[in-house]
């Protein structure tokens, strides 16, 4: 499906058209069991076009890999000290590059980009800062890639592979006795909307978008950002296809 925005006065949408997203289309995904919603939400003004999915997935964990609870106060404490500390230097940090506009050899400092933002927007929600995975990554920054080179924006590929598979795939989840929760975001945007900033607002802004960024159980991510976008949605136009895998491990 797609959506217009309603905004009516070019001013009005400098400040609002990432925020205000239409055309909700949800798709299952079938994952360890359960199923992971997907909506698909469509932003459009003017030339500047913009869309988002997100995705959550689990797998039960075994009774024998469960999380060990801390078993005195003290260590209670300590963890909680740890969790402050961690909120406090994201918060005391500012992000860099926020505003970039996506090239080809900008790719690492977008990743660091949204990192941060992302890490913003769970510090001022009390939530602790999410660890860079380079086997997260590798999964995100496929994703993105063969969504532009095979023209799709889906979780989704037209082979089949679901965000689990590719994560799998990438060495992140060690092996069926081990439980995991996993979630995705997928977004593109043209011209203005394909800004890390711009990215991150529009997630933000979106519920099921904003549940993934704030799961206080994920505690590692990978990014991958391609400026470029799927030529059937881009329509030319230059811009970026961001993704985002969110990971825990239970062991």
């Amino acid at each position: 499906m797609a959506g217009k925005d309603i905004l009516g006065a070019p001013a009005r949408a400098a400040a609002l058209a990432v925020g205000l997203l239409l055309a909700v289309a949800p798709v299952a995904l079938a994952q360890g069991g359960r199923d992971c919603r997907a909506p698909a939400w469509t932003s459009r003004y003017g030339s500047q076009r913009s869309s988002l999915h997100g995705c959550r997935a689990r797998a039960g964990r075994r009774e024998g890999h469960r999380r060990p609870r801390a078993s005195h106060v003290s260590a209670a404490k300590l963890a909680g000290s740890a969790r402050a500390a961690a909120i406090a230097t994201v918060l005391a940090t500012p992000c860099q590059n926020t505003g970039l506009t996506p090239e080809a050899g900008d790719l690492p400092a977008l990743r660091a980009a949204v990192l941060c933002l992302v890490n913003r927007v769970r510090a001022e929600n009390g939530r602790s800062p999410l660890a860079p995975d380079a086997r997260l990554e590798a999964a995100a920054e496929a994703h993105s890639r063969e969504m532009v080179a095979l023209d799709y924006f889906q979780h989704i590929s037209p082979s089949g592979q679901t965000p689990a598979d590719r994560i799998k795939a990438a060495g992140y989840i060690p092996g069926l006795t081990y439980g995991y929760a996993v979630g995705e975001n997928i977004a593109w945007g043209t011209l203005g909307l394909s800004t890390p900033e711009a990215i991150v607002r529009a997630w933000e802004a979106s519920p099921e978008h904003l549940a993934n960024i704030l799961e206080d159980q994920y505690r590692e991510t990978g990014i991958g950002v391609q400026a470029a976008v799927p030529q059937s949605l881009g329509e030319g136009e230059p811009g970026a296809i961001y993704t985002e895998d969110f990971g825990v491990i239970f062991r």
